[in-house]
């Protein structure tokens, strides 16, 4: 792709926005509020490589096997600040591009809306899920691109890079699968690809369990539901947001069923909301009528607020 094309300015300005913004959070900005841990488990991952067991964490815990097996060894190389900005440019690309290609040049302040809010993750620290973000936005553009291999590839190291992150791509893949019923015989790679990847999962959880609970409130519980409810009405009978609508029904779903079932991801699904509080606008501003118009004019303002809570809210 050359330079004057739309689609790569529009994804060149994102990353660069993300970047800076990102940046400057990152090196001026306060300590996010997992940064403490980041920098001693990659202190820890320095002085004895990849250990198992941390008996100096918490109660004692395995330590990298079920939270994140790319992270650690990245933010060696790298740096924990470098990486974080790299991975948040790269993640407000992918969206862009992903956005550009579903529904079209009308997305592109979705797409700036998501690299500025996207950036306030500095602000949580939540490095491992931010990196797997960026890997399972790329893995949706391969998937887009029709390289299903690449995709499956994409998707096995976002479960590498944080299992939350996973959880979500699964989410938004069932609103595809749903949406788009009588594609799915011809994309029994990625299927075979993420059910392997789900089913390793489960095999290392069982080998080496965390124990304990995430707590999981009900006040936080109301208001993703409330979340989801909004967003469902936004994309109601909107074509072209079908996906979207599947997607945010799956959610709603999986959110009230980790909340009645009490397990270590409950209450951290809300760190999801703030990568699809801007993407919940990439089918609705389109040209229409009068009340579709305004539709999308309450869209882009509910996206902002939502997306600034959601972002830089620690967890």
């Amino acid at each position: 792709m050359r330079l004057r094309q739309p689609l790569v300015r529009e994804a060149l300005l994102s990353a660069a926005a993300a970047g800076a913004v990102a940046a400057v959070l990152a090196w001026l900005g306060p300590p996010g509020t997992d940064f403490a841990a980041h920098a001693y488990q990659r202190t820890l991952f320095l002085e004895h490589g990849f250990t198992l067991w941390n008996n100096f964490w918490y109660a004692g815990r395995y330590s990298f096997v079920t939270y994140s097996l790319i992270y650690y060894p990245l933010a060696a190389l790298l740096g924990i600040r470098l990486l974080a900005v790299a991975t948040i440019a790269l993640a407000a690309l992918a969206f862009a591009v992903v956005l550009w290609r579903e529904w079209g040049a009308e997305t592109r302040w979705s797409s700036r809306t998501f690299a500025v809010v996207w950036a306030g993750i500095v602000l949580s620290a939540a490095f491992p899920f931010a990196l797997g973000m960026s890997l399972a936005l790329l893995a949706i553009w391969a998937l887009q691109a029709g390289k299903r291999w690449r995709f499956a590839a994409l998707a096995g190291l976002t479960l590498a890079a944080s299992p939350l992150s996973f959880l979500l791509l699964v989410f938004v893949l069932g609103g595809v699968a749903i949406a788009r019923r009588d594609a799915l015989w011809r994309n029994w790679v990625p299927i075979a690809g993420v059910a392997l990847a789900a089913l390793v999962e489960i095999v290392l959880w069982r080998i080496f369990p965390a124990g304990g609970r995430f707590p999981f409130s009900g006040a936080e519980l109301a208001g993703g539901v409330a979340f989801c409810l909004s967003c469902l009405v936004l994309t109601w009978r909107v074509e072209r947001a079908r996906v979207l609508r599947f997607f945010f029904a799956i959610y709603l779903l999986a959110m009230v069923g980790m909340y009645l079932v009490r397990t270590s991801h409950g209450f951290a699904t809300r760190r999801c909301r703030s990568s699809c509080s801007s993407s919940r606008s990439g089918g609705g501003s389109r040209a229409g009528s009068v009340q579709r118009s305004s539709r999308s004019g309450w869209r882009g303002t509910c996206r902002r607020s939502r997306g600034v809570s959601s972002g830089t809210t620690p967890t």
